[in-house]
């Protein structure tokens, strides 16, 4: 698989900091990577103006802190709100929250006063309870005011790892770091992070041989050199029962498997649509393509694809063009994963 596409998850990634950090690159130099990266992502879209940045207690706040220093140090007026006192930080967030020479403010809506921009440094993708008290408070309040809010990592309050939104508030730029998270693609998180930018703080790429990912966003360069050369056979499709149009398409026995939404009996009754597509391939030994407004493909050994481009796609039909696409290639040999990947590709390529 192309680990350019890949996805981590919470775990993954804090895996890959853990590596960049024993390969010799300091934690405190990945943090100050990753705000300078927010910080020119925002100096790219915006004039100097008033901003707020939003500090959370661990490193997401320890990268609002680089951006707020950064941004002063161009020109911008800043103010900067934290939960508690600056003094009870620690490790690099201590680090380079002793470098902003500004005021620390209480994280109260009052912050907000005269803001034009707002930074969501608050908490990371690995939140996992929702969001309340003076973040939550404050954040609503930025969104009520219609301001533009630049999300570090994730909007705060959105998972990481399924796309499930916790009370988090919409940005209108998400910047994140070495890689995607799941929660990027499936919704409503692709819908809640605006404008996503992955930033290169230093990270080598070489740690994902041992991290070894197995979820990825659909790309053509996961399955092009799969695909089959063309030949005398590239127009003809399989035939298939008469109840192929059923809830279930069955295609090539049962080695892919296209439930819809609607049906059960494949699925965990509890979970995200990512782990319950996963289980099911396990549990059927097929390939599993989920289709709704989030495409899911899993296979049985527990490598998935999400293709985030579709748009009510539950209410489509075995008849569309891509499950013509997906038959044909079956018919050719393609690997069922890959296939489905490829086929779903040409109308999902827009969100």
């Amino acid at each position: 698989m192309n680990l350019e596409t890949a996805l981590l998850d919470v775990r993954q990634m804090g895996e890959a900091d853990r590596l960049a950090v024993a390969a010799g690159i300091p934690a405190v130099e990945l943090m100050e990577n990753a705000g300078r990266a927010v910080a020119r992502e925002i100096q790219q879209r915006w004039s100097a103006r008033p901003i707020t940045v939003l500090c959370g207690p661990g490193n997401n706040g320890g990268d609002g802190f680089v951006v707020a220093r950064l941004l002063a140090e161009a020109g911008w007026p800043v103010r900067l709100a934290l939960p508690g006192p600056r003094d009870r930080l620690t490790g690099e967030a201590r680090h380079h929250a002793q470098r902003w020479s500004g005021a620390v403010e209480s994280l109260t809506p009052a912050v907000l006063h005269r803001a034009a921009l707002v930074v969501d440094a608050l908490f990371g993708a690995g939140l996992s309870r929702a969001l309340t008290g003076p973040a939550a408070e404050t954040l609503s309040v930025a969104a009520n005011r219609g301001l533009p809010v630049v999300a570090i990592d994730v909007p705060s309050g959105l998972l990481g790892d399924t796309g499930e939104s916790l009370g988090a508030v919409a940005a209108v730029l998400t910047v994140t770091f070495f890689r995607k998270k799941p929660g990027h693609l499936l919704l409503p998180g692709r819908h809640l992070c605006g404008e996503l930018v992955v930033a290169d703080i230093g990270i080598p790429a070489a740690v994902l041989d041992q991290i070894v990912p197995e979820t990825f966003e659909n790309d053509p360069r996961l399955w092009r050199s799969a695909l089959p050369l063309p030949s005398e056979r590239a127009g003809e499709i399989p035939a298939f029962p008469a109840d192929s149009e059923s809830p279930f398409w069955k295609i090539v026995g049962t080695s892919l498997l296209v439930p819809s939404p609607d049906e059960h009996p494949l699925f965990d009754p509890i979970g995200d649509p990512l782990t319950r597509t996963r289980s099911a391939a396990r549990r059927t030994g097929a390939v599993i393509v989920l289709k709704g407004s989030d495409t899911l493909i899993a296979a049985p050994d527990g490598r998935a694809i999400i293709n985030p481009g579709f748009q009510n796609r539950a209410e489509k039909s075995a008849s569309e063009p891509d499950s013509v696409i997906l038959r044909g290639l079956l018919a050719q040999g393609m690997d069922p994963f890959l296939a489905a990947a490829a086929a779903v590709w040409p109308s999902g390529t827009t969100a």
